[in-house]
């Protein structure tokens, strides 16, 4: 099984930016060939989606990646679901964190759920730092930059 790569405010705001450097569009033509899944939790997009031009762009993004395009990877919008939020308050409480944390720990729910995966993030140190609360998933970062 494949990891998923999964994308934190960061990872989502670059997926919304079409002037994105060459290193991140090419990680999402990856995962297109090799058939990945590229997920994003809806509080993520919670958390992007403040005022009008960037909740647009959002929109605007996540319609553009739907099934079939054919360019680039479908990203599947993740809801939090009571399964999902008790896994998040285990992250929270493995790490001994906080509700500031709250939108990361979704982050690394995500990828307990698929048994790790890869996170576009700009808070490596982060997401790191909650996913020691879930040892038996094999959670890695890299930069949206």
């Amino acid at each position: 099984m494949t990891l998923p790569i999964v994308l934190d405010s960061e990872g989502l705001d670059a997926l919304t930016d079409p002037g994105r450097p060459g290193p991140f569009r090419a990680l999402l033509r990856e995962a297109l060939d090799r058939g990945r899944d590229v997920l994003v939790p809806a509080v993520v997009c919670a958390e992007v989606c403040r005022g009008p031009a960037r909740t647009r762009r959002v929109e605007v993004a996540l319609r553009r990646h739907r099934p079939g395009s054919g360019q680039r990877p479908p990203v599947e919008t993740v809801d939090t679901d009571f399964t999902l939020a008790r896994q998040v308050g285990a992250v929270l409480h493995g790490a001994a964190a906080g509700s500031a944390d709250i939108v990361d720990a979704h982050v690394v729910a995500v990828c307990a759920r698929y048994g790790g995966g890869l996170v576009i993030t700009s808070d490596a140190g982060d997401i790191e730092r909650l996913a020691e609360a879930v040892p038996s998933a094999r959670i890695m970062t890299r930069s949206a930059r």
